[in-house]
């Protein structure tokens, strides 16, 4: 199968978090799974000694399951997953406080992903029920204005890929956005236009994975070369080199009994490993990078939380930090640099149903 994908040669390493040395984390959580979950929390990591704070209610609000931190303005964006879905807007004090500045629809059912765009005038939302995503501006005082929708089509041939559901939105370059689509087996490419937020489809319009693949989260190399896409359903990487699929590889060494579904994906800010978490078996899988073909090598998998839907890795490439929902806890693993593996500290944090970790980057 040969496909073209023109990325730029800008570095994106995606579930990497910059954290100043100590760092403000946020953390967000799922309320509806959960009747002790407050919201949004808040911590400090200091990523010199691996040690995180006690964990604080920061925002009460219904299930902000992902966040984003505008890139050059102290404003945080948290998607509420919910079936009239929104977005609340905070403005972040010089203490890491947040205020909540407002809450705007985001035209769809269940937003599960958003970003705030390069230029910082728009957020994008990926509404996963809904089946659309939407462009929102930015207003000047830092909240989100009202939705552009953008429709999605098609489905898959699972139980669970019954319509569109867009699970994720990376922005490569100020001109590319990719929109991973988990019913219908593909990933959506545009044009972004950052003058006026609109969405025009790029050439080739798609990039089509295997029926019933379920692609969830993307990764792309800091070269722009190479995209790997993980797949929820199938449980699965798949690599993309120079406009082709190169290596599909299984995350999973043989399928327990159960319900297996992988989460999230990232690289290594060194770019020579990549991790993959897989809810049921709970698992980080870890893969070695190939530096020549960008193929995969799965070198081991380590134990954590139940359910790890999110992890992130710190920047200084020291520590991954990984949010176990079923478990409600945060466990820190330090990671060995030259060999890619992880070993987890002792004493997981807890907090009620997390889904997703970041940190506050002050400007």
């Amino acid at each position: 199968m040969r496909i073209i994908v023109r990325w730029s040669v800008v570095a994106i390493l995606f579930c990497a978090i910059s954290v100043a040395q100590p760092g403000r984390l946020y953390v967000g959580t799922y309320t509806n799974t959960n009747a002790r979950s407050h919201g949004i929390y808040s911590a400090v990591f200091d990523s010199k000694t691996g040690k995180l704070s006690d964990i604080t209610p920061a925002a009460a609000i219904a299930n902000p399951s992902f966040l984003a931190q505008h890139p050059s303005r102290p404003f945080l964006y948290a998607v509420n997953e919910e079936r009239e879905g929104s977005v609340s807007s905070f403005a972040i004090d010089s203490k890491g406080e947040l205020k909540f500045l407002g809450k705007s629809s985001t035209g769809g059912a269940d937003p599960c992903h958003l970003i705030v765009d390069r230029s910082g005038k728009w957020l994008l939302a990926a509404n996963y029920t809904g089946g659309n995503i939407a462009v929102m501006p930015i207003l000047p005082n830092g909240e989100a204005g009202e939705a552009k929708v953008i429709p999605f089509r098609g489905s898959g041939p699972s139980a669970r890929q019954k319509g569109p559901h867009p699970h994720e939105i990376v922005e490569p370059d100020g001109n590319l956005i990719l929109v991973s689509d988990l019913g219908a087996d593909r990933i959506a490419r545009y044009h972004f236009d950052p003058e006026d937020g609109t969405l025009a489809p790029a050439d080739p319009a798609e990039i089509r994975l295997p029926p019933g693949s379920g692609p969830r989260h993307l990764a792309v190399t800091a070269d722009g070369g190479r995209l790997y896409v993980l797949s929820e359903l199938a449980n699965t990487v798949t690599v993309f080199a120079k406009g082709s699929v190169t290596q599909i590889v299984a995350l999973l060494e043989s399928q327990p009994e159960g319900t297996n579904t992988a989460a999230e994906i990232a690289i290594h800010p060194n770019g020579r490993y990549l991790y993959a978490s897989v809810r049921g078996a709970d698992n980080i899988v870890v893969f070695a990078i190939d530096p020549h073909t960008g193929m995969l090598r799965r070198t081991g998998a380590v134990p954590t939380g139940a359910g790890p839907r999110f992890f992130a890795i710190d920047a200084s490439g020291n520590w991954l930090l990984a949010a176990g929902q079923a478990s409600n806890t945060i466990t820190v693993f330090a990671l060995d640099r030259a060999t890619g593996t992880l070993r987890a500290q002792p004493h997981p944090a807890t907090v009620p149903a997390p889904v997703f970790i970041g940190a506050y980057r002050r400007r």
